[in-house]
């Protein structure tokens, strides 16, 4: 800039004297120089600039631009000046155009401003320019993260169509992808057939044991205390039933078999399962209050997994509750109504502070546990919730009783 600027001075100046000159050729010397004077000087008001001319001795031809001091009006001004000598009427003349130093700063100021807005300009057009070349080139990747990793829940929802790209990273990218849930797909899908056929595998021996033990009470002579050991392997081919019916609903769940294209009202949900466990609230003497306002829609959901989910939420409050205690059931908005939260309390015996680590583990039946218990139906509400994007909150007081709260993401309610 400072380059420029000096060189734009020197330029102007060079202006200055042509155009002095084609004057002075014009009009004559008398329009500086009037009769008997030898020399001529003017200066602007803010002394930036002067013109200088006074007659000389024969010489040398003198050509020049440099820096120089002069006083003026005792100060003394720091000048650019072009000097120039020539010859007119027989005379020698030399021609002096001088520009102060700081007028030439302040051009270098301005040239630096100009300089600085064009490379704001230029900085801001080029990283738009780069952001949207840089976004039409990796569209194929935002395409492939997308459609390959982002959106995929399960490999069965994989969509196997290339995507079209004329960059070769990119395709190989997306036909390694493509390869590699293939070979999950597949292994999915094996799993989902051993866990087919090993269930039917084992249901059907118990379902034969079972007949057969049915036959064997029917036997008038079997004795007594045979009768009762017929009754306890019963109760054992039954618990194993439940445990390998529970084990394939998991998986199942895990293994996204089960189709979620219903729509529930929660409000109708807990009033049938409310009607659905009198008969074991009766027998416990318990009582249960529910309450759902203002009712809530799920949408996108399993209506017979999401009743899997609260019912065992109940029975288990069912379970581990008190003689003549209470169970509420209660759904509301949370307070920034950005969830929709079902409570299952209970006044029973409460859950300990070690057993909460592990609350939701299978087969974890807990201290309190009765011997009917799998220690299943909390996983199994924890896999329902995850598939339906619901979280379970879990607070509880030993000795008071517990509360789970199933927080559904807020969507327009009834």
């Amino acid at each position: 800039m400072s380059r420029l600027a000096l060189v734009s001075t020197d330029q102007r100046l060079q202006q200055k004297k042509e155009k002095v000159l084609r004057l002075l050729r014009r009009t004559g010397i008398s329009t500086f120089l009037e009769a008997g004077e030898s020399s001529y000087g003017s200066y602007n008001l803010l002394k930036e600039e002067f013109i200088s001319l006074e007659e000389i001795q024969p010489g040398p031809t003198i050509d020049v631009i440099e820096d120089s001091r002069r006083a003026v009006e005792d100060e003394i001004v720091a000048y650019r000046v072009l000097s120039y000598s020539f010859s007119q009427d027989g005379r020698h003349y030399l021609l002096e155009v001088g520009r102060s130093t700081g007028s030439i700063g302040e051009t270098e100021r301005n040239f630096r401003y100009y300089a600085l807005y064009i490379l704001a300009l230029a900085i801001g057009l080029t990283t738009l320019a780069d952001l949207a070349y840089f976004r039409y080139l990796l569209r194929p990747l935002g395409t492939i993260i997308g459609r390959r990793l982002r959106d995929v829940r399960h490999p069965a929802s994989f969509n196997f169509e290339p995507v079209e790209t004329s960059t070769n990273d990119f395709r190989h990218l997306d036909e390694s992808l493509r390869t590699m849930m293939r070979t999950v797909q597949a292994s999915f899908e094996k799993e989902r057939r051993f866990i087919a056929e090993a269930s039917h595998e084992l249901l059907t021996p118990l379902a034969a044991l079972q007949y057969r033990f049915d036959n064997m009470l029917g036997d008038e002579s079997l004795t007594e205390e045979n009768q009762l050991r017929v009754v306890e392997s019963q109760r054992t081919v039954h618990r194993l039933r439940s445990i390998i019916k529970a084990l394939l609903m998991i998986s199942k769940i895990e293994n996204d078999q089960f189709t979620r294209t219903d729509t529930v009202s929660l409000r109708e949900l807990t009033a049938e399962i409310a009607e659905e466990v009198q008969e074991r609230l009766e027998v416990r003497g318990l009582t249960l209050s529910y309450s759902v306002e203002p009712d809530f829609l799920v949408p996108h959901c399993n209506r017979g997994l999401l009743f899997t989910l609260v019912v065992n939420l109940v029975s288990n409050a069912i379970k581990y509750n008190r003689e003549g205690g209470q169970i509420h059931l209660l759904g509301r908005l949370a307070p920034d109504a950005a969830k929709f939260v079902l409570e299952v309390r209970d006044t029973g015996v409460g859950i300990s502070k070690e057993q909460m680590s592990r609350l939701f583990q299978p087969f974890d039946k807990g201290e309190a546990a009765d011997q009917d218990s799998y220690g299943l139906g909390l996983s199994i509400a924890r896999t329902i919730a995850e598939l339906h994007g619901i979280r379970i909150e879990v607070n509880s007081i030993e000795g008071l009783g517990s509360s789970f709260q199933l927080l559904f993401p807020a969507v327009p309610r009834l």
